[in-house]
């Protein structure tokens, strides 16, 4: 074991309780060398990911525990790491907690197993699928508004989502948490309150373009008017769009919203999830029949891609995300330089 190990191990079986150093000294050692350099890689990969974000860290406390999990779960799905990788992170740190007899919200905690689950099914949905999620680019983006004209609630709904998503970068979980006083129409820009990468909570801006402006009024406007009684609503009518939440379910018809009432917190609202998210971008790209396949994600990804091909740099395309760090806007952006390298060249001028 090189000196690099021994440090490694050391904080490995240190920091935590004495069950750990048990472990190590009957058990851990007689391990085959690549599975323990692989246990030692997977935590301290979570430890500096604790590090950075200035969290605690594992401690007695399970919800401090679930609180760690489900931030790494979502930073871990937003990497380009494989799914394998991920999952195998995630074992490595509920065999740790097991080892050291602390509370492992992994295994008992319900809420969290339904988290991972899902961002996991998401990660590999927009990801890691054979079909893997296309890029939303600027060119895809002007096929669909020029392709659908929208002529109900739900359409005009869809369109303003899938704009706004390309503008802001958005997460499919902060479009669906966006409010009607969120938008500064007159500086176009967005607050972006719940992020991945927000850790102060403090929020984001982010940019909406003019044209995603007039989308959202004729989508607020359309969802005001009754078109039964041909008169607009009271701002009494829990169908009405007067602040609060602004993307909601719209009836079967795809006329007229569902009730909504903003201020009773603890009823089960119509607010959109995933899933809805999800079929937005199916409804959408089958409209303009778009044969990629986009998803939620091809929005943020679309975007910085875009950006990138427009030669933004790192800083603006990681402030125009709102990403802690460089680490994605950098993947996004080596991926746009692919049609700039030395071969998209050459093929341009032989025609190819």
């Amino acid at each position: 074991m090189n000196e690099t190990m021994r440090v490694t191990t050391k904080a490995f079986t240190d920091t935590y309780k004495h069950e750990v150093k048990r472990y190590f000294s009957d058990i851990f050692t007689k391990l085959p060398r690549n599975t323990q350099r692989a246990y030692i890689s997977d935590f301290n990969e979570f430890a500096v990911f604790c590090e950075q974000h200035q969290l605690s860290g594992f401690n007695d406390s399970m919800a401090n525990n679930e609180a760690c999990i489900k931030d790494y779960v979502s930073c871990l799905c937003e990497s380009p790491l494989a799914y394998r990788t991920i999952k195998r992170r995630l074992s490595a740190l509920s065999k740790f907690l097991k080892i050291a007899c602390l509370p492992n919200p992994i295994v008992q905690s319900v809420y969290l197993r339904d988290f991972i689950k899902l961002s996991l099914v998401e990660n590999q949905k927009y990801a890691l699928s054979e079909h893997q999620a296309t890029a939303l680019t600027v060119d895809l983006l002007d096929k669909i508004n020029e392709s659908i004209i929208p002529d109900n609630l739900l359409e005009m709904r869809d369109l303003a989502i899938v704009n706004l998503m390309f503008d802001g970068l958005l997460r499919a979980d902060e479009l669906v948490r966006v409010k009607l006083e969120h938008i500064d129409k007159r500086n176009n820009a967005l607050l972006v309150i719940t992020s991945k990468s927000d850790q102060s909570g403090q929020g984001s801006y982010r940019f909406i373009s003019s044209s995603t402006i007039d989308m959202i009024n004729e989508y607020v406007n359309e969802a005001n008017y009754d078109g039964i009684n041909r008169t607009v609503r009271s701002t009494e009518d829990p169908r009405r769009i007067n602040k609060g939440i602004l993307f909601r379910r719209v009836s079967n018809r795809g006329h007229a919203l569902l009730p909504y009432e903003e201020h009773q917190h603890n009823t089960q609202q119509h607010v959109l999830e995933y899933s809805s998210i999800y079929r937005v971008w199916k409804r959408v790209a089958k409209k303009a029949d778009i044969k990629e396949n986009i998803t939620p994600h091809s929005g943020r990804v679309g975007g910085a891609v875009s950006l990138a091909e427009h030669g933004a740099t790192l800083p603006e395309m990681q402030l125009a995300g709102g990403w802690a760090s460089p680490e994605m806007p950098g993947h996004y952006s080596r991926q746009a330089n692919v049609k700039r390298g030395g071969m998209a060249k050459l093929a341009a001028k032989n025609n190819r």
